[in-house]
């Protein structure tokens, strides 16, 4: 099980936290991501080839940043969603505070269960690629993937 409660959370998924004082609203932050984080994105906005603005810095040269992107508090948890289930977790759960956990297959379904019970009355949804086309569904009528 792998946890998300803050951006901090999302630097093993490619987003490097800069700064806050890039928007001149006081209200994004702004983010250096790597090509893993970069896809992220991507399948998060429905923009599979997603272009970035230039990245502020080169990275770690095994995986170099690929772009930057300014993002609000309150997108941590639509691609800290994604960032889980991008990840290999077959189910990613939130509670009522936005924290996310993520559950991974190899999870013994015991302890997914007590963990379950546990969270039970703060747990708000439960997120799955259970689409008729993974993070998509297929348009009933023309076949199309939407």
């Amino acid at each position: 099980m792998r946890r998300v409660t803050c951006w901090n959370d999302l630097a093993p998924f490619g987003f490097v936290c800069l700064t806050g004082e890039a928007c001149g609203l006081g209200y994004r932050i702004l983010f250096d991501v790597t090509e893993t984080g970069r896809k992220i994105l991507g399948k998060c906005f429905g923009i599979p080839d997603m272009r970035l603005a230039e990245a502020w810095n080169r990275g770690d040269p095994a995986d170099p940043d690929v772009g930057s992107i300014m993002l609000s508090r309150e997108m941590l948890v639509p691609v800290g969603i994604f960032a889980l289930l991008e990840s290999g977790c077959v189910q990613v759960w939130q509670d009522a505070n936005g924290s996310l956990l993520g559950i991974d297959r190899d999870d013994p379904p015991d302890q997914v269960a007590s963990v379950e019970k546990m969270c039970q009355p703060e747990l708000v949804r439960k997120y799955a690629y259970q689409g008729t086309a993974g993070d998509r569904n297929v348009h009933l009528m023309s076949g199309r993937t939407v």
